[in-house]
């Protein structure tokens, strides 16, 4: 490849030195996390070598001219020229059997070069044939080389392949013509080393760039194999599972499992969002975030619906953010829990409600009113409380059966239900009695409300077992924020009114007033005398304080206790009563 015309001037030298340094930075990138590495190395190693043969060349050209003996030099020179051909051999064989990294064809070039050199510099002189070697060498590596990088033009990214088979073809080309005897054409065209170098480092820049495209290829590869995979695993999966576009929401594909279970179709998959199928947009809101904060999300409820479908239900998610095809997408499996979601509701309905009426019942009554009172106290706000009782209702019961007394206490459940409004609460007490606590309305107002409620109730019919109509009142107390805020007190201060309109004849409203709190409180006091007397130990109800003996018929004081002690000091152990001599 190098000629000896590159050292007869120091501008040559100097060029052909700085190309071969572009080549050697070159291989230096190229082979940076690249499988072609080794082969530019190779290369660049051949180069170098034939670049110091020809130094030596031209060195024994001197040392002839100045008839000095020339053929150590000869030897040395011809030698790197093996050297640089068998590195050529190496690459080339490098790309033609890269599975069997079989070096045999180099083998046979070195010792066929080796056997040569020897013969016709040693045993049989022959100038001739030793100037021919100088041609020869190059022109079998690089004619190998070619014919190794030339055969990959069928492979995928071969561009730089396809690039250093044609340099290393020119390179026998004129190899060839050096070999034809046109040494005079040869001499002239030093520039032709350095060409050569310049055009193997921009080879070795093209090769990186083949070597990214391929590293590309082969992860587009492996991402569609990884999809493929997750496709399958997503088709045959027992849970409905869906891949949404995270920077659009939009549907990327579904297992038949999700399709079923939003109600829709494999064609129009495209078409819907992700959002489509929320019935709360918090709920997706909130996802959003837990995503943001975690990337994956374990067992989150979701409340979802068709997109031609009115019922709610329930959904249990995971969800997690993964590369799909070359975008950030969202996992998404669900798990249904519709029929969990709703024996929930029944049993927070069974513990709130009344099984009769499906009013709330007592315990859920006072839990409720005592947040809303202290929500009315922090606003400013009035509320009052009714209660409610059937009048006569154990004359239905007698007359009409019990199952006709059932229908009037759901009767009146309903009514109230109907009259009151959504943000009152009403519940059932116990037995015939409900209770209602009204937001924002003082007493006056509750008054006309209870008022209202009593017609709507009195105009209400039940039928007997028997067909009977079966018509109702009742009588009704109220309280108000400003007997008190003190619950227990509101209820029995409206029972107490309560009471009053019962004693006035029924079906009826009373107030229970300040002028009648008094009076209430007086009788609390009296009322809890009253009990603390009967809860009283009668052992404290007598009026003498004398002791009282543990054995029955015996009874002693003081003063007789003290009158024996002093009549028996003379006894050694009067609590025994046994004298010394018995103890002796």
């Amino acid at each position: 490849m190098g000629t000896v015309s590159i050292f007869s001037q120091s501008m040559q030298l100097s060029l052909t030195c700085l190309a071969l340094f572009v080549f050697f930075l070159s291989c230096l990138y190229g082979s940076i996390e690249t499988k072609n590495g080794k082969i530019l190395w190779l290369i660049f190693g051949s180069c170098l070598v034939d670049f110091f043969s020809s130094y030596i060349g031209y060195v024994s050209a001197e040392v002839y001219t100045q008839g000095g003996t020339v053929i150590g030099w000869v030897f040395f020179e011809i030698l790197l020229a093996l050297i640089s051909m068998l590195l050529l051999v190496f690459a080339a064989s490098h790309i033609l059997l890269p599975k069997n990294s079989d070096y045999t064809i180099a083998y046979a070039f070195g010792g066929i070069g080796l056997f040569a050199i020897v013969t016709f510099l040693f045993i049989f002189p022959d100038n001739e044939k030793i100037a021919q070697m100088r041609s020869i060498f190059p022109l079998s590596g690089l004619s190998y080389l070619a014919i190794s990088f030339l055969a990959q033009i069928k492979r995928k990214r071969c561009f730089s392949y396809i690039f250093i088979g044609i340099i290393a073809l020119l390179g026998a080309l004129f190899m060839l013509l050096k070999l034809g005897g046109f040494d005079y054409l040869i001499y002239k065209s030093w520039y032709m080393t350095p060409v050569l170098y310049i055009l193997l480092s921009f080879a070795c820049i093209l090769s990186k760039s083949d070597s990214f495209a391929q590293k590309y290829d082969e992860a587009e590869v492996t991402i569609e194999k990884n999809n493929q995979r997750l496709e399958e695993i997503i088709k045959f999966s027992p849970f409905p599972i869906m891949i949404s576009r995270l920077s659009d929401d939009s549907i990327i594909m579904a297992n038949s499992n999700a399709i079923k279970l939003f109600g829709i179709s494999a064609e129009e998959l495209e078409r819907y969002h992700l959002r489509d199928f929320f019935v709360d947009v918090e709920n997706r809101h909130l996802l959003n975030e837990c995503l943001e904060r975690e990337k994956v999300v374990q067992d989150f409820e979701l409340l979802v619906k068709t997109p031609g479908g009115m019922t709610p239900f329930w959904l249990l998610a995971s969800a997690n953010i993964i590369d799909y095809n070359y975008d950030v997408a969202l996992y998404m499996a669900f798990q249904d829990i519709t029929s969990r979601k709703n024996r929930e509701a029944l049993l927070k309905n069974q513990a709130t409600r009344d099984p009769l009426t499906s009013l709330y019942n007592r315990r859920y009554f006072e839990e409720e009113v005592l947040k809303r009172i202290i929500s009315a106290k922090a606003t400013n706000q009035p509320f009052s409380i009714l209660m409610i009782d059937a009048d006569h209702f154990k004359n239905v019961n007698d007359t009409y059966g019990h199952k006709t007394g059932d229908k009037v206490l759901i009767e009146l459940a309903s009514t109230c239900e109907r009259a009151l409004r959504d943000v009152d609460v009403v519940a059932r007490y116990g037995g015939e009695e409900f209770v209602v606590f009204l937001s924002g309305v003082n007493a006056q107002k509750g008054k006309i409300v209870a008022d209202r409620l009593r017609e709507s109730i009195s105009e209400a019919v039940v039928h007997s077992e028997d067909g009977q109509e079966v018509r109702f009142t009742v009588s009704i107390g109220v309280s108000s924020y400003e007997i008190s805020d003190n619950l227990d007190t509101l209820i029995k201060t409206a029972d107490e009114a309560l009471y009053k309109a019962k004693e006035n004849g029924r079906n009826r409203v009373e107030i229970f007033n300040l002028e009648d709190k008094k009076e209430f409180e007086n009788k609390e006091i009296q009322e809890r005398i009253r009990n603390e007397e009967n809860n009283r130990h009668p052992i404290f109800n007598q009026e003498e304080n004398t002791e009282i003996s543990l054995l029955d018929g015996i009874e002693g004081n003081h003063i007789q206790e003290e009158s024996t002690k002093i009549e028996d000091e003379n006894m050694p152990y009067p609590i025994l009563g046994v004298d010394e001599e018995d103890l002796k």
